[in-house]
């Protein structure tokens, strides 16, 4: 893949302020999907909404990556939240998690309407299912609940002005032959059934699932110890690269059949680029989650946690990242 030639002034202010959706491709010296052109075009900020496997943000991440190694320069924010639900449970559906971790689950319900009127992103990715497996029923009036809250939340972004809205299967949950754990995987198996029949109704559906499976499946046959995640649920770095490698490939039309990381999207400087964008993604998921609120504790945003920058303080250090990431992508040193 080639280096992006980008003229160092105009490529700074191209990662600090999203313009357009995307960086002209004859400019960036690269090429540009033609399914990712298409979805870009007009998007200046992309959001990513989830639970605790987004708010890791490697997958995030990764997305942001390829965007950069390919000329894009529209905003990413992560605003996942650990522990998050896209159904509203029963106050019986949670007490096993206030029990275990002095706090029940939050819901995105309600935090929905303020992180899409703060944010107006013009593109929204959301992840949800795995904490909504391990609470549901496991049956088919789970599934129902679960979609009818995908159903809401993807209705009120796109009432809230959102251009896109697309809707990620759940990855699988490793029972690792663990019987009580099984009907876990096996709802989100239902979720990710029902959602891939919403395709015929003109929904964007990423399906992170169905390959997850199969490729814990083939890894192993060959080694049985092989996992994505080793307390079943939250995938390592190879669990997030191939999340970001199905919504690339799915939603953006990459090719990466023989990208084995993020980090290998850049001819040189890979490993500290990567570095540096998940610095920034993490500055601001503080900032934003700071004025956004929530009441998951622990976590910026949340009444009694460290608070993130203010938003004139994180975007000045958002600038000094930027100008690092330039430096690197224009082969220099940061």
């Amino acid at each position: 893949m080639k280096l992006p030639k980008f003229i160092s002034l105009l490529g700074i202010l191209a990662l600090l302020l999203p313009f357009n959706g995307f960086v002209r491709a004859a400019e960036a010296g690269a090429a540009v999907p033609a399914p990712a052109a298409e979805i870009l075009r007009g998007v200046h900020r992309i959001v990513f909404l989830g639970d605790s496997i987004t708010q890791g943000g490697d997958y995030v991440t990764d997305v942001e990556c390829w965007l950069l190694a390919h000329g894009v320069r529209t905003e990413v924010l992560n605003l996942g939240l650990g522990s998050e639900t896209a159904s509203d449970l029963t106050p019986e559906e949670n007490a096993g998690h206030l029990k275990a971790h002095g706090f029940g689950r939050p819901f995105v319900s309600e935090r929905l309407a303020r992180a899409l009127a703060a944010t107006k992103p013009d593109l929204l990715f959301a992840c949800y299912g795995m904490n909504d497996g391990g609470s549901l029923p496991p049956d088919e009036s789970g599934t129902k609940r679960f979609a009818e809250a995908v159903t809401h939340l993807r209705a009120a972004a796109l009432k809230a002005g959102v251009k896109r809205v697309v809707i990620c299967t759940p990855p699988v949950e490793d029972a690792k032959g663990n019987a009580q754990k099984k009907f876990h995987d096996e709802n989100l198996t239902r979720y990710t059934t029902w959602l891939l029949t919403k395709r015929a109704d003109g929904w964007d559906v990423v399906d992170i699932h169905t390959p997850m499976r199969q490729a814990l499946a083939a890894g192993r046959a060959k080694d049985p110890a092989f996992q994505f995640a080793k307390d079943g649920v939250h995938p390592g770095r190879k669990g997030h690269w191939l999340m970001a490698r199905e919504i690339l490939t799915q939603a953006f039309g990459a090719k990466l059949d023989d990208v084995a990381a993020a980090e290998n999207l850049f001819p040189a400087h890979g490993v500290e680029i990567r570095k540096l964008v998940h610095d920034r993604m993490v500055l601001l998921f503080n900032s934003w989650m700071t004025q956004i609120g929530h009441k998951r504790p622990g976590v910026a945003g949340a009444p009694g946690a460290k608070p993130g920058l203010p938003p004139a303080e994180a975007k000045a250090k958002a600038v000094d990242l930027a100008q690092q990431i330039q430096a690197l992508l224009n082969g220099g040193k940061p």
